[in-house]
């Protein structure tokens, strides 16, 4: 139970996620004024998914004191966020008024990538900054 309580935040961004992604869109309000540009969905799934690959990076890192195998923690965030990616996508599909779109899928890994190379930026840092 402590484990999950070490990843508190990425689990309440995720139950979050869960619900705006699976709620049916005609019951989410009508953000037809903040239609930009086409593709502004695509944006909305590489930020929301940045943020939770962020939190888990983040978590692991404070739980091991910047002490953990990098390569195992962006193991685990990378193969948990894809999995969770998909998921939801498949998710979707079941919902009325949504669709499943591979295209969410292939922005839900660059906003995973792009946390991933934010933490490997942080991760150096961090390191750098420490006395051994």
């Amino acid at each position: 139970m402590k484990y999950f309580f070490s990843y508190i935040w990425a689990i309440v961004w995720a139950l979050i996620m869960l619900a705006l992604l699976l709620m049916p869109s005609n019951e989410l309000p009508d953000l037809n004024r903040f239609n930009y540009f086409n593709g502004i969905d695509k944006v909305v799934h590489i930020g929301i998914f940045f943020i939770l690959a962020m939190l888990l990076y983040w978590e692991a890192a404070m739980k091991s004191q910047w002490k953990g195998n990098k390569w195992i923690t962006i193991a685990k965030v990378v193969i948990s966020t894809v999995v969770f990616a998909f998921l939801t996508e498949e998710a979707q599909r079941h919902v009325s008024s949504r669709t499943a779109d591979m295209y969410d899928i292939y922005a839900d890994c660059i906003g995973i990538g792009m946390a991933t190379f934010a933490f490997l930026l942080l991760y150096r840092k961090e390191k750098a900054e420490k006395p051994i």
